[in-house]
């Protein structure tokens, strides 16, 4: 008798800790099957460490205040610099990022695409995987160095999962030339909503200035795409203007406005601060010497590091 009822309490144990991990597993299910909260990134390639000082350029300014604007609108808000590597890249779609400012070098191939440089130099790391031009390599004039830079076919065949309705502000020369579109054609098949972009060669501190003036449009006036890429005025550089753009063109990006994941919207004063100061820097230029605007911006953001680069060879990027 003693031994059928420790065998039925066994049993009763056996039963109570399955049902345990059944429950545990189911809940575990669920909580996988949530959905992300929308996030953010800044991708500040540009800053990485693991550049020589001749193609660094850090404007921290620039990354404080486009964080404070970005988590008005986003809890969350990424920072990839010396993990600007091809594997963190690879996996951006999955991320669930709505909107990503990459501030990278980059360089135009003949093929027509502009390859987007990581912060990963060919001696770093080696990618045989990649031998069926997922990857290339990204000289910046000035570096000994060369960079490990992803291609079209890397965002569309590499990369892995989808974006979804993000917005991605390529903040690099050419972007969106029109002789070099492929990339832009590659992310919006990836699923990115739009894609803001250049199409022309810009100056770094020009970039920074323009940019944190296109998130506050974005932003904190809650223009639509179309309405804040119109208000950013062409940029000069030494191997000519530079005009922000948007792409696709249609009514879907044109119209599209940076939605606000955030229940209750606390604005960072000093971010909001530094992009009121930018916009109220003259953005007319009665004619090509004038630089009234890019003086101003690089004042107010301190872009001293930014000032280094030649006025006689332009952005310094050549193709891989």
């Amino acid at each position: 008798m003693g031994s059928l009822i420790q065998g039925r309490r066994t049993i009763a144990v056996v039963i109570s800790v399955m049902a345990a991990l059944s429950l545990t597993g189911a809940l575990l299910y669920f909580h996988a099957q949530e959905p992300r909260p929308p996030k953010a990134a800044i991708i500040d390639q540009l800053s990485s460490s693991k550049l020589t000082d001749s193609s660094r350029y850090v404007n921290q300014t620039f990354i404080a205040a486009a964080k404070a604007l970005l988590h008005t609108r986003f809890t969350e808000v990424d920072y990839y610099s010396d993990n600007a590597t091809v594997d963190s890249y690879k996996s951006l779609p999955s991320m669930g990022y709505k909107l990503i400012v990459w501030r990278a070098h980059s360089a135009i191939d003949e093929s027509g695409y502009v390859a987007i440089s990581t912060s990963e130099n060919n001696g770093s790391k080696d990618y045989n995987q990649y031998s069926n031009g997922e990857l290339t390599l990204c000289k910046i004039l000035g570096d000994p160095k060369m960079y490990f830079a992803i291609t079209p076919k890397f965002i569309t065949e590499v990369m892995s999962g989808r974006f979804e309705d993000t917005v991605i502000i390529l903040m690099s020369c050419n972007g969106l030339e029109s002789y070099h579109a492929k990339t832009a054609e590659a992310l919006v098949e990836k699923g990115a909503r739009a894609l803001i972009s250049w199409d022309g060669w810009i100056e770094t501190y020009n970039n920074d200035g323009a940019t944190a003036l296109l998130l506050d449009y974005l932003i904190n006036e809650n223009d639509t795409i179309e309405q804040a890429v119109r208000k950013i005025p062409m940029q000069p550089s030494a191997l000519g203007p530079s005009q922000m753009h948007f792409f696709p063109t249609g009514s879907e990006a044109s119209d599209y406005r940076i939605p606000n994941y955030v229940k209750k919207t606390v604005a960072n004063p000093t971010g909001v601060d530094v992009a009121r100061r930018l916009r109220k820097a003259s953005i007319e230029r009665h004619d090509g010497t004038d630089y009234e605007f890019e003086v101003n911006v690089a004042k107010s953001l301190n872009a001293s590091s930014a000032s280094k680069r030649s006025k006689t060879t332009g952005y310094e990027e050549t193709p891989p």
